[in-house]
């Protein structure tokens, strides 16, 4: 386990949480602890409970992020997943 202070940690943090990301194991002291970095899966309750929305809500703002993305993609504003995943050897 990589293990990084919170100063250390927070001078770079994206290049911290991809490996997490990928499922390496990165932690950050605190108080004596270590506290794990690790993805955590969106689930429909958790996302109800943290935004305050039903399921037709939650879906209609993912088909809207869909969209967008996608836009994004046609405009040359972001990549695809596929792309981001192949230039790390996924």
């Amino acid at each position: 386990m990589k293990t990084l202070s919170p100063t250390a940690a927070r001078q770079n943090l994206t290049k911290w949480l991809d490996p997490a990301i990928e499922g390496k194991a990165v932690g950050i002291t605190h108080k004596g602890h270590v506290i794990k970095l690790q993805p955590v899966p969106v689930i429909e309750d958790w996302a109800a409970e943290e935004y305050d929305l039903g399921g037709d809500e939650l879906d209609r703002i993912s088909a809207k992020l869909l969209r967008s993305g996608e836009e994004a993609i046609r405009k040359g504003q972001a990549r695809p997943i596929k792309d981001l995943l192949a230039k790390h050897g996924r």
